[in-house]
């Protein structure tokens, strides 16, 4: 009896294809695209930073040494590193790399008084790196990487040339004879790359609570016409001396509310997590990621969570009235955390100062990307790709609250797809027995 009623169970609920698409489809199509859109943005990233490399990088060099140390550290440079090297004046580091960044010029590296003397006498000699971050990506951080590398890279190189020339060095210094320290210019702050590296870290989660946020606001909006159409409240509510766009207008208001609730409550808990792990490196919330886009950008970037979810809900409430029931109607917003996911992350990897504008704007103008769009735009300094993309879900919103209201229009509201269509073969079936 027990296997009867198991049977019977799973062929109900197996009946419904809305259900198996929404249950079983969605999580395995959500972490194929994911790992799609990873993979490509991760091969694409590295390709771009090879390809620049290949070509040579460019470098600010403020050569205070003046020594023969320094001159081979320019030869090496040269001829290794294929480096277009710009000569600059003594000066702060972090105003001369401003400079050099005006003229395209991403880090400078300055070689200090006495780095040949010290190097002479068997002592380590120091280089200093400042790197300009222009994102939180794959792509710009694998770069900084090239321009970091280049102390430890010289030191490998002059190791060799020490031990070849000298039997009589002191081992622990031939065999790292220079280091290197190394600071990147990020959101015009000059930050240590040790915490650009957390702050990294806290970017790949930033994602996941707009994509829960978005996704749930879907199902719940979807499941609240769908109770309508289960308990047969539908039928009273547009029996009301109300308009039926009265009726969309209470229902976008209800969305409203919870949209605000929903992005108030995301924020917070997302401010506690990013404070929580930049204290426990011995930071704070000013040297988080929202630290470097004060007051009024996490405000813009909460006007964009609450943008996504407004657009998910709505999004669910059409998508919900096609279906016949709470399951159903829950089952069509299945796809929604495919449509959400795949465009924050493609936004996630997405590079604002190295990758071509026609891409940039192309991910910008996918729905859902706002949040992160925002917050990188911010980041950035390049706001246009905020713009669009805000603009890019405000557009769709409204063609989806216009779907909405010509959806309630029609008398097939009250019946989903299926209904309508079982509606009809039944007609068929008794003017075929009569």
């Amino acid at each position: 009896m027990l296997r009867v009623l198991v049977v019977k169970e799973l062929k109900d609920l197996l009946r419904d294809r809305k259900l198996l698409i929404g249950m079983i489809l969605a999580p395995l199509l959500i972490y194929v695209a994911m790992g799609a859109v990873m993979s490509f943005s991760i091969r694409e990233s590295m390709r771009a930073v090879e390809e620049r490399v290949e070509k040579g990088v460019e470098l600010g060099l403020m050569d205070l040494d003046k020594g023969p140390y320094s001159t081979l550290l320019r030869q090496f440079l040269e001829r290794f590193m294929r480096a277009r090297i710009v000569e600059v004046e003594p000066g702060p580091p972090s105003k001369v790399l401003r400079k050099l960044i005006a003229k395209r010029v991403p880090a400078l590296l300055v070689v200090p008084r006495g780095f040949s003397r010290n190097i002479s006498r068997g002592l380590r000699g120091f280089l200093e790196v400042y790197v300009e971050i222009g994102d939180l990506s794959i792509s710009s951080m694998a770069l900084a990487g090239v321009y970091s590398s280049i102390p430890e890279r010289f030191s490998q190189y002059l190791s060799t040339i020490i031990i070849s020339n000298s039997s009589s060095v002191n081992p622990v210094f031939a065999k790292d004879p220079v280091g290197g320290v190394s600071k990147a210019l990020f959101a015009g702050s000059e930050v240590d790359m040790a915490l650009l590296q957390s702050m990294m870290g806290q970017a790949f989660m930033l994602p996941i609570a707009p994509m829960l946020v978005v996704g749930y606001a879907a199902s719940l909006a979807a499941m609240s016409i769908g109770v309508e159409k289960e308990e047969k409240t539908l039928e009273v509510l547009l029996s009301l001396p109300i308009g039926r766009r009265g009726i969309v207008l209470a229902k976008l208001t209800s969305s409203l509310a919870i949209a605000a609730l929903s992005s108030v409550s995301m924020m917070v808990g997302l401010a506690y997590y990013i404070s929580s792990v930049s204290t426990s490196i011995g930071g704070g919330f000013g040297t988080s990621i929202f630290g470097f886009v004060g007051p009024e950008g996490l405000a813009m970037f909460a006007a964009a969570v609450f943008l996504s979810v407004l657009l998910a809900s709505t999004l669910g409430l059409y998508l919900g009235s096609f279906g016949e029931d709470v399951r159903s109607a829950q089952s069509m917003v299945g796809f929604v955390w495919i449509v959400a996911t795949v465009p924050l992350y493609l936004a996630m990897f997405s590079d604002l100062a190295l990758d071509p504008p026609q891409r940039l704007l192309a991910i910008a103008s996918i729905p859902f990307t706002a949040p992160l769009m925002v917050l990188k735009a911010l980041v950035s300094s390049r706001l246009l790709y905020a713009a669009v993309s805000m603009a890019s879900e405000l557009l769709v919103l409204i063609l989806v609250i216009l779907l909405l209201a010509k959806r309630f229009e029609g008398e097939k509201l009250l019946v989903g797809r299926g209904g309508a269509r079982r509606r009809r073969w039944g007609t068929l079936l008794v003017k075929r027995r009569a």
